[in-house]
């Protein structure tokens, strides 16, 4: 009888202890401690045009509506690709009326440059070389967290040479120290599927699929789920940021109503919980 009594007894507590360290209650509990927490918005644009029109940059008359679309949304940082100079950007943050700062990325091998636009206006600048060409980072504070926040524009019809600048994009991003938290965004031309063999942008899948892993050694495809980027059901834009243990998503989600003239990328916009 006794031994009955105790058997129950124990079963009881295994039971009790399997409900209250329930790994879905533990995700639950941190889930709720963060989004306590202050929020972070990014966005990630490519605004120059298809590869038809005879100049594929970024056109000054969209730049308003550029402006727009930021404004609407309001993220704290905002990665852009395919300015042609830094008086373009100049535009830009005028249509911004003074919310944001920014710069564009060093001069490189191609005809068109980088930029990261902040809130902070303490932000601090940096280039980040990458096979001839550079992107850049932006270190600015949300609360008292500091991140780090890179845009970068992989090659377009090289896939080993987006193996090669994808891989110092990576490894200059574990340099930062333990204390930021470190995203990297843009238009990486990465085609990982097998149903994108037919299009003309790659030599080389396996390198794309080498690419795009070593990112996720490291870091977290925040986007993953949101969608194609581009046109021709292309998703070729992305964010990426650090593990579910220091940041929680909270949206991702591409605009596919913000593009205007003859751009072929939209928007995308993540936020999460620090």
């Amino acid at each position: 009888m006794w031994a009955k009594v105790l058997l129950a007894a124990l079963c009881g507590l295994m039971i009790a202890c399997a409900i209250h360290f329930k790994p879905v209650r533990e995700r639950a509990l941190l889930a709720t401690r963060r989004t306590d927490g202050p929020r972070l918005r990014l966005m990630t644009w490519n605004i120059g045009y298809a590869e038809l029109e005879s100049d594929t940059r970024a056109q000054t008359k969209d730049l308003r509506a550029v402006a727009e679309t930021i404004l609407e949304h309001e993220p704290d940082a905002v990665a852009i690709q395919e300015l042609i100079n830094d008086a373009q950007l100049r535009i830009l943050l005028s249509y911004l009326g003074g919310r944001y700062t920014g710069r564009v990325a060093q001069t490189g091998n191609a005809d068109r440059v980088e930029a990261v636009l902040v809130k902070d206006n303490k932000a601090t600048f940096a280039d980040v070389p990458g096979d001839g060409n550079f992107a850049l980072a932006a270190t600015f504070h949300v609360g008292q967290q500091k991140l780090t926040f890179i845009s970068a524009h992989a090659d377009a019809f090289s896939a080993a040479r987006r193996r090669v600048f994808t891989g110092a994009i990576v490894d200059w991003a574990r340099t930062r120290s333990n204390d930021e938290i470190v995203f990297i965004a843009g238009d990486f031309n990465f085609e990982v599927s097998a149903a994108d063999n037919t299009h003309l942008y790659t030599d080389n899948l396996k390198h794309d699929s080498e690419s795009y892993s070593y990112l996720l050694k490291y870091f977290r495809d925040l986007g993953r789920d949101a969608g194609d980027t581009a046109i021709n059901d292309r998703r070729i834009d992305y964010i990426f940021g650090p593990q579910e243990e220091r940041v929680l998503l909270r949206r991702a989600e591409v605009l596919r109503g913000a593009a205007v003239g003859r751009m072929d990328h939209w928007p995308v916009i993540v936020e999460v919980a620090l």
